[in-house]
């Protein structure tokens, strides 16, 4: 360790500054006769040094005073700790390939040259670990973040290397040779486990259909996979919340993967625990890969919507292909005809049937009659929710009748404009129309023009304004856009629907956007009768017995809006009833809450959740979280040397098995056993150091005080 002093100033300019201060004190005490010679000398010493710091502050002088000190440059550990390291491979289970590497003479002589900066990693990244804290039981692996890591410790080019140790098989993450090829150092990878695939059968997925209906027959898919079992035959089994719903023979390839398909028919809604597993075959590595499972959501089945149009019209078609490609809705469609008549030869029977939400486009209008008041009839007597979407022939007198309309006419100037669409302000939007709020805020800058009958109106008591019309970047004061989550009706007064799908590639608007928003305000409607105040959900819904559960709330009011400061509580119990812990949600705003829990076993529990506020109950959920082994850790059981090898080749360091690292070691290179100088440098201006305004100070307090003690002026 040593010093150095630097200054922003010529070093003549010292030699100066010291001549004038010792040539001005000399003059000013050179004839004192008064007082003796020594007595001068000092008093003109002070003076002089008083006036050279003055003189170097003057200058407003920057000083940097640099320590430097010399260590050990890193070596970074990067140990793999995720489930698939416990394995037990034909020659060694793998916790003991790595003890041996850790404990071997090569690696103490890395430690006797280098400061080793340990990281363990799995489905996350931590620092610092001994070779005791290994469990390897973590349920993934994301050699990327562990690259990323190696990225960020890099202290000013002070790593020497790095030292991979993991079976090179990632499941989390992105691939980390798009990190490996921005390092400035090099990667030595020691590979653990067996290079080639082991006698096994492993359950690789479980990929159900994208919606399933409670009574409505649907397909399950499996992918398994299998080495070392050719042409044999087994039963692969689908359980639906553990109880078996259907078997297939399969017969297992030599090497590969075959796909097997089941039909899977739930009875009840909510959500179902699907799992595929396969009896354990003589002789494989492991079993723990011959399940796996997926949580699924059952619904009630496909809703049933009417669709009431004035005229036939483009935007008519578009509405029906958007509302029926997403296979959650069948809708039936009346076309007004006459103001008495549909088109259709069973217009009374289609008006007839029991839907659960209605759309109606540019209806009623001027030529509607009994067709309106079949229509708001039906609207009136079951009060179903309802969109409106307004079209060319708008008419405030016959749409004014609609029960429930969320918005309110008071003039109306019939000349057709085009206009965009301006959200507005999601904090005052409810919960409940969150959903459908986001999904226009989020793609209202990529609106193709829409058309619009410029229509004054002001929404209705309890609706709520979600977008206005805007032209040329101004924004009109009535609105375009408005929901009543209360009443569920909804109302859209802009047209040219078409537009927001045959333009999307002008716009950039995406293609589906017209099937999503349609679909999620539907959704919306439908359940805004039935929403929730507390909203309970965890961010999945299988567990491995490893990892913490992150449970989620919202707690709106009444009205929709978020509830701060409540108390939020969740019990866990077992299916039989058993209460196992209790949770108390920390509150993180916007009516938003979190908590955890971690150390469940494998089962399946049902949460319970309810807030107060005050004393008074502000709302309650429930559900169910499932708690199994996952088995995504057993998919590739075989060490993957090919990435571990490129991970090393591209970095500039060197592949190893435990056995060669043990026996041959890292060749070290000589520069890097020399230490790394680290320098902490500090800075500060004369003139406005109070150090040196108080040497400054002390010494002419002192001149002074000898001055009047030796009987001087």
């Amino acid at each position: 360790m040593n010093f150095q002093i630097h200054f922003d100033i010529p070093f003549y300019l010292f030699i100066l500054f010291a001549l004038v201060s010792a040539g001005l004190a000399y003059l000013m005490y050179r004839k004192l006769d008064v007082v003796s010679r020594p007595r001068r000398m000092f008093l003109g010493m002070l003076r002089g040094a008083s006036l050279f710091f003055l003189f170097l502050a003057m200058t407003n002088l920057v000083t940097e005073f640099v320590r430097h000190e010399y260590k050990k440059k890193d070596v970074l550990l990067l140990v793999d700790d995720s489930q698939s390291m416990a394995l037990k491979d034909a020659s060694m289970a793998r916790p003991a390939a790595v003890k041996n590497v850790l404990k071997s003479a090569s690696f103490d002589t890395i430690q006797h040259y280098f400061n080793i900066d340990p990281v363990v990693f799995g489905e996350k990244v931590l620092r610092h670990f001994n070779i005791d804290s290994l469990r390897y039981d973590r349920p993934g692996t994301d050699i990327s973040a562990a690259v990323a890591k190696s990225l960020r410790m890099d202290d000013n080019g002070r790593t020497a290397f790095a030292i991979l140790i993991s079976d090179g098989d990632y499941n989390m993450g992105g691939n980390p040779m798009d990190l490996v090829r921005n390092l400035t150092f090099p990667v030595y990878t020691i590979g653990i486990g067996d290079s080639t695939l082991p006698k096994d059968v492993i359950v690789r997925q479980v990929i159900p259909a994208p919606s399933i209906y409670a009574g409505k027959k649907s397909v399950v898919r499996s992918i398994i996979g299998s080495n070392g079992y050719g042409s044999a035959l087994v039963t692969a089994h689908l359980a639906d919340d553990g109880r078996e719903v259907a078997s297939k023979i399969v017969t297992l390839p030599e090497h590969g993967d075959v796909e097997v398909s089941f039909d899977y028919t739930p009875s009840t809604t909510g959500t179902h625990l699907l799992r595929v597993y396969v009896p354990p075959l003589s002789g494989e590595f492991s079993t723990r890969n011959n399940s796996a499972s997926v949580s699924v959501d059952v619904h009630k089945g496909k809703y049933s919507i009417l669709l009431v149009a004035g005229a036939p019209a483009s935007d008519v078609a578009f509405l029906r292909r958007n509302i029926e490609s997403g296979g959650d809705f069948e809708l039936k469609m009346l076309v007004q005809r006459t103001g008495d008549t549909f088109y259709g030869k069973d217009a009374s029977g289609i008006l007839a049937g029991s839907y659960e939400a209605v759309v109606l486009y540019d209806f009623p209008n001027d030529r509607s009659a009994l067709t309106k008041s079949e229509v708001i009839g039906r609207l009136n007597r079951e009060n179903l929710p309802y969109v409106y979407f307004a079209g060319s022939g708008f008419s405030p007198r016959n749409v004014g009748q609609l029960p429930r309309l969320p918005f309110e006419v008071s003039g109306y100037q019939p000349g057709e404009y085009q206009v965009g669409i301006s959200p507005e302000t999601g904090h005052d939007i409810p919960a409940t129309l969150q959903p459908v709020y986001s999904l226009v805020e989020a793609n209202s800058s990529m609106f193709p023009p829409l058309y619009y009958r410029r229509i004054d109106c002001a929404p209705a008591p309890g609706s709520v304004v979600l977008a206005s019309p805007s032209m040329n970047g101004v924004k009109y004061s009535s609105p375009v856009f408005l929901a009543d989550p209360a009443d569920r009706s909804a109302a859209f007064l802009a047209y040219g629907l078409w537009r927001l799908q045959l333009m999307s590639p002008i716009s950039g608007l995406q293609n589906d956007f017209l099937h999503e928003f349609l679909a999620t305000l539907l959704r919306t409607l439908i359940s805004s009768g039935k929403q929730r105040l507390l909203t309970v959900r965890t961010d999945k819904s299988v567990y491995d017995p490893s990892e913490t559960i992150h449970f989620n709330a919202l707690l709106v009011g009444q009205d929709g809006k978020p509830v701060d400061g409540a108390n939020v509580d969740i019990v866990v119990n077992e299916k039989n009833g058993k209460r196992l812990s209790a949770i108390k949600m920390s509150p993180l705003g916007g009516g938003a809450y979190a908590g955890n829990l971690s150390g469940l076993g494998e089962g399946r529990y049902e949460y319970v959740a309810d807030a107060t506020s005050g004393s008074t109950f502000a709302g309650a959920d429930s559900g169910i979280v499932t708690v199994e082994p996952l088995n995504v850790e057993y998919i590739r059981t075989a060490m993957n040397v090919s990435l571990l090898r490129q991970i090393a080749s591209v970095s500039g360091g060197t592949f190893f098995t435990p056995s060669q690292f043990v026996r041959n070691g890292i060749d070290l290179e000589t520069s890097w056993k020399e230490p790394a100088e680290i320098s902490h440098s500090r800075s500060f201006e004369l003139l406005s150091s109070l150090p040196v305004l108080a040497i400054v100070f002390v010494l002419l307090a002192l001149e002074w005080t000898l001055r009047k003690i030796w009987g001087l002026p």
